[in-house]
């Protein structure tokens, strides 16, 4: 599972007055992920869904205040391979 150091790391922030923002958004990327059938806790999470959380943190974190932005399909492209099929 992606760290706050990852995050920190994938956001280029080098301080710590955002640690608990990162913190909460890793949290909402995750559960955002999870709430589409995506499975992050598995252990180990596969790559391209630890680099997905990681694009949605960075994500909420540059648009924290904007409240009219979307992220870009790449992230649906990383995590399609594993979203549950649910026929």
């Amino acid at each position: 599972m992606a760290t706050l150091a990852d995050a920190k790391a994938f956001c280029r922030v080098d301080h710590d007055d955002d640690d608990a923002t990162l913190t909460a958004m890793l949290a909402a990327a995750s559960d955002h992920l999870e709430s589409i059938d995506v499975d992050t806790s598995s252990s180990p999470v596969p790559p391209a869904v630890e680099h997905a959380i990681l694009m949605l943190t960075a994500f909420f974190y540059d648009h924290r205040e904007d409240t009219d932005a979307k992220p870009e399909g790449v992230v649906d492209r990383l995590i399609s391979p594993y979203r549950e099929v649910n026929l």
